[in-house]
């Protein structure tokens, strides 16, 4: 990226732009383009590397002042502009972009979206020194991602509770809300030199937040929670991991599990599973195990849930131990030099 203090051509700021609203909508207005303004922009945005809040909020506010102006080089009108955004952008914020092209007030860039063009240390730096429910509150607005990475930066203690409060978390009061973006926005801008109440899914958020650790955090966490608040522990580890996601385990991992679990465990817990993950574990045994296995299955009669899903728990907890171990991997297959 250029420097700020050189001049921006019109291809900068248009990339500038896209980058700034997000794939989704960048995605819908790169495809109105003709083939030119589509190469160009293709290759001037990778080039973009950080960009100073204040240039990207100028940005904004330009390209809002377009559409208010009237200019015949920009023809579009606010219902073309509402009907571009509307499904891709969320609804209090299409509204803050619809009332900026009415009433001629500067645009201001929701806090949120500064944060997600930042570096996790540089986020981290903003907020080490708040409670861990304020950080709760900030690390559940941001992508999962870029949240598990600032949760690693966390001290130990401090990443336990915050952990926990986001799962707790259902909805934030407005006025809270607000005195947490302003507090942010002020600190934003000092470091760089330059709303409404909000629905979140805490549990969903950490959830993905674990996914996204690497399995020593993860299991760390999960042990904490498991020894200090085994209802919210279950909660959260009946989303995290269930007993059908072994369908996706290769071969070899299914035989190192099934070397370390109770065969009464296994039995109980494919009484409940669906064919194909049953089929899935019995072609990695040999033929006798796997026919005995099958006729014990078949005359062990009815069960009650509550039985089968201890059990597939059971198995789950060997698995994620020996994932933590490197045994096998539940996670995303990396890519393989051979």
């Amino acid at each position: 990226m250029k420097d700020n203090r050189t001049p921006m051509t019109g291809l900068d700021r248009a990339a500038i732009l896209l980058l700034a609203v997000g794939p989704e909508v960048a995605s819908k207005v790169l495809g109105l383009l003709n083939d030119q303004g589509l190469v160009e922009l293709a290759k001037r945005m990778p080039k973009i590397q950080e960009v100073k809040s204040d240039m990207i909020q100028s940005i904004y506010t330009e390209f809002i002042q377009m559409h208010r102006s009237g200019d015949a080089f920009v023809p579009s009108s606010a219902s073309e502009v509402h009907k571009l955004l509307q499904g891709v952008v969320e609804p209090d914020r299409l509204e803050r972009i619809m009332e900026s092209l009415k009433d001629g007030a500067p645009v201001r860039m929701p806090v949120w979206d500064k944060l997600a063009m930042m570096k996790e240390s540089n986020i981290y730096s903003l907020i080490e020194e708040e409670n861990p429910q304020t950080i709760a509150v900030i690390l559940g607005r941001l992508e999962p991602e870029k949240a598990s990475a600032v949760i690693e930066l966390l001290p130990a203690e401090k990443k336990m509770e915050t952990v926990v409060r986001m799962a707790r978390i259902e909805s934030i009061k407005s006025d809270v809300t607000k005195a947490i973006e302003d507090s942010l926005d002020e600190q934003v801008n000092r470091q760089q030199g330059g709303g409404s109440g909000l629905a979140m899914n805490g549990m969903v958020q950490v959830v993905e937040i674990l996914k996204l650790l690497d399995s020593k955090s993860s299991k760390s966490i999960l042990d904490h929670l498991k020894d200090n608040d085994t209802g919210l522990y279950e909660q959260i580890d009946s989303q995290l991991l269930v007993f059908e996601d072994f369908t996706d385990l290769s071969g070899k991992d299914v035989q190192s599990v099934l070397k370390t679990v109770q065969s009464e465990d296994l039995m109980r817990a494919l009484k409940g599973s669906s064919d194909e993950l049953r089929e899935h574990f019995f072609g990695n045994m040999s033929k006798r195990a796997a026919d005995i296995m099958r006729e014990d299955i078949e005359v062990m009669g009815g069960l009650k849930v509550s039985d089968v899903e201890k059990s597939q728990r059971a198995i789950l907890e060997v698995a994620r131990t020996l994932d933590s171990e490197g045994v096998i991997s539940l996670g995303t297959q990396e890519e393989m030099v051979y």
